[in-house]
């Protein structure tokens, strides 16, 4: 089943938007660099709700020993614990036992589409 989220100009680069399929929360993002991506909106943690969470970067050691920021807006943070979702493919940053459901999406005539499953 296709969705329509939002029209483009509605969802600004390093932001997040919750729509429901049936009763599952779908966070869908647009990464730093423009790029849409949606996962299932419970944390693998303890099942917080991700769209109170925000997009983040990951921080990296640079060729000097300092810090380097990296990936902006392809993590997901959650609100509760700060465990952390690489948004291209639902898995956990610091726990790879952890992993978010991912859906296919794509944009049409200046609206984000959503693939997902029929909701029962």
């Amino acid at each position: 089943m296709t969705v329509v989220v939002c029209g483009v100009e509605e969802l600004p680069r390093g932001s997040i938007m919750t729509v429901m399929n049936g009763d599952t929360p779908v966070v869908v993002a647009r990464t730093g660099a423009g790029e849409y991506h949606a996962v299932r909106g419970w944390c693998a943690h303890q099942g917080a709700m991700l769209g109170g969470g925000r997009l983040t970067w990951l921080t990296c050691e640079d060729a000097r020993g300092g810090y380097a920021l990296s990936r902006a807006g392809e993590i997901l943070r959650c609100p509760w614990h700060s465990f952390e979702y690489d948004v291209t493919t639902g898995r956990c940053v610091t726990d790879p036992k952890l992993r978010l459901r991912t859906y296919p999406v794509r944009v049409e005539d200046g609206n984000v589409l959503l693939d997902v499953p029929d909701a029962t």
